[in-house]
């Protein structure tokens, strides 16, 4: 009886440190899991905590400043604008409809001529392919790398004019607004630049680094006639390197425009989408309605370009993450945690940025199709179907990826790649770190102290396209003041811009230009 006693006593004495052995290692992998939730926990707090502000500290401009311009009057201004929107310089070339227009743009010169006596008294003035302009302000210093501002005066047409409020070429003024086409695209910043230079002449001021400003003529049509000369003119003068070139570009967007920020951003393109057109066709024996094969050489094309919209080009948030970087210290708490955080949180971000196409555009290379042809008679199947798909490619994509993609998802030997066309290869990135962004940056917040400045991905394309050589600094950004529902004005109807807003696209160029003497 004692032996089984002392058996059963030494067989629960063996038990019991298995037991334990097993209930301590299930204790240390809790207490590992904790102190790793904790420790992870903690390092999200940290980022958050360090995720400061990376919009610098400048001189606010008091509302009664004078030291800005000061040589006429809001209204006055307005009015100037005004007047260059009445002349009708439609881009012409591409079709013979707008080629009536060609005399515009002479009638145009002779206008800014006038009207801006000082500029074409003290700067050198070249005319680029018949109408692009060329405008050389000599500097003290040659030593100085130069800068472009650049834009441009053509217009898109007009299109829908019963739906205007006021005819797009009447160089309309109310008590508000100045009315027409042009105003925001973009003759509002071409009038602007002029009109700051010529103030700036008016006081005596002499630059240290020479300027140059750019106009072209054919930007709506890709600048292939007046960029691309322009920048033909400068290599072939030995003009440059620039420190920085600004062209049209961004506006300054009134919330709601990010989640968790209520202030306006001020977005800076830093780099601009590629593109590429690629025309698709299949090619199947047609016949006769009443006999109908299987499938149709409609019905195969119309597949494949669904396999297209449906599975878009993959995320690219190399540049995106800069707006989250810049824009997300500006936030509320609880997205701040989540932008300081995008190791953890970006997935997640991608996948809401899918939601909205004008978010996702940011993101990846975008699918549109824009045409698509076949057939011509109810009761004939046709042979053959073409579609025609723009692609605009981002950063971190290039053309060649964007065709291996094509194939890739289609999948299918009778879908041929007919036609490749309007390739654009996406832009360099600028250093958002360079004494170029900063000045420009500390301009802006000089002009518009309560906004948010972000460098950003400018989604459509610019004359800069044609400058990539003559510079490591290239910006695009307008500061025009919008809210969501202008952005349909650009190229739309009833595009306007107030008259407040204007005054402060003169004070912005003429800022900009003063305040290179200091921050460059």
């Amino acid at each position: 009886m004692n032996k089984r006693k002392q058996q059963l006593e030494y067989d629960n004495g063996k038990s019991k440190p298995i037991n334990g052995s097993a209930t301590t290692k299930g204790t240390y992998i809790k207490i590992i899991i904790r102190n790793l939730f904790i420790g992870i926990l903690l390092m999200l707090v940290l980022n958050t905590i360090r995720f400061t502000s990376k919009q610098p500290k400048v001189e606010i401009l008091s509302s009664d400043h004078v030291d800005s311009y000061t040589t006429l009057s809001d209204i006055e201004l307005a009015h100037r604008l005004a007047k260059a929107t009445t002349f009708k310089t439609i881009s012409f070339g591409e079709s013979q409809e707008f080629d009536q227009y060609e005399p515009e743009f002479l009638k145009f010169h002779e206008f800014l001529r006038v009207t801006f006596p000082k500029v074409h008294q003290y700067l050198k003035l070249n005319i680029i392919a018949n109408y692009s302009l060329v405008y050389h302000w000599n500097g003290l210093d040659e030593s100085l790398k130069p800068i472009l501002l650049a834009g441009h005066i053509d217009v898109v047409p007009t299109l829908f004019l019963d739906k205007w409020t006021h005819p797009p070429f009447s160089g309309k003024v109310d008590e508000t607004y100045i009315w027409g086409r042009g105003t925001m695209d973009d003759k509002g910043s071409v009038m602007a630049i002029l009109e700051s230079v010529e103030d700036l002449l008016r006081q005596d001021f002499k630059p240290q680094r020479s300027i140059y400003l750019a106009f072209g003529h054919d930007e709506e049509l890709g600048g292939h006639n007046g960029a691309f000369n322009i920048n033909k003119y400068f290599n072939s003068n030995k003009i440059g390197p620039f420190e920085y070139i600004l062209d049209e570009g961004l506006p300054i967007l009134l919330p709601p425009v990010f989640p968790g920020l209520s202030k306006p951003i001020a977005s800076v393109g830093i780099t601009e989408k590629g593109a590429i057109d690629i025309r698709l066709s299949v090619t199947i024996g047609g016949g006769h309605s009443s006999m109908p094969r299987r499938e149709s050489a409609i019905g195969v094309l119309a597949k494949a370009v669904s396999k297209l919209e449906n599975n878009p080009p993959s995320p690219k948030l190399r540049e995106t993450r800069l707006l989250f970087d810049f824009v997300g210290r500006e936030c509320s708490l609880p997205y701040r945690f989540v932008f300081s955080n995008l190791w953890l949180f970006e997935p997640i971000i991608s996948r809401v940025l899918s939601s909205k196409p004008t978010l996702d555009a940011l993101q990846r290379t975008t699918t549109a199709l824009t045409i698509f042809n076949a057939g011509n008679k109810a009761n004939v199947i046709p042979m053959e179907a073409n579609a025609t798909i723009n692609f605009r490619v981002v950063p971190g994509d290039t053309s060649n990826d964007i065709i291996e993609h094509v194939n890739r998802v289609i999948n299918d030997d009778r879908v041929k790649i007919s036609k490749i066309s309007n390739v654009i290869e996406p832009a360099p990135v600028s250093s958002t770190t360079s004494k170029a962004f900063n000045l420009l940056q500390s301009t802006i917040l000089q002009e518009f102290p309560d906004v948010v400045v972000a460098p950003t991905i400018m989604i459509a394309n610019t004359d800069t396209r044609h400058y990539w050589n003559l510079t490591e600094n290239i910006f695009r950004f307008c500061p025009m003041v919008l809210e969501n529902n202008d952005l349909q004005r650009l190229h739309g109807i009833d595009e306007r811009l107030t008259i407040k807003n204007y005054k402060q696209l003169v004070d912005f160029y003429y800022h900009l230009l003063k305040n290179g003497e200091r921050y460059l």
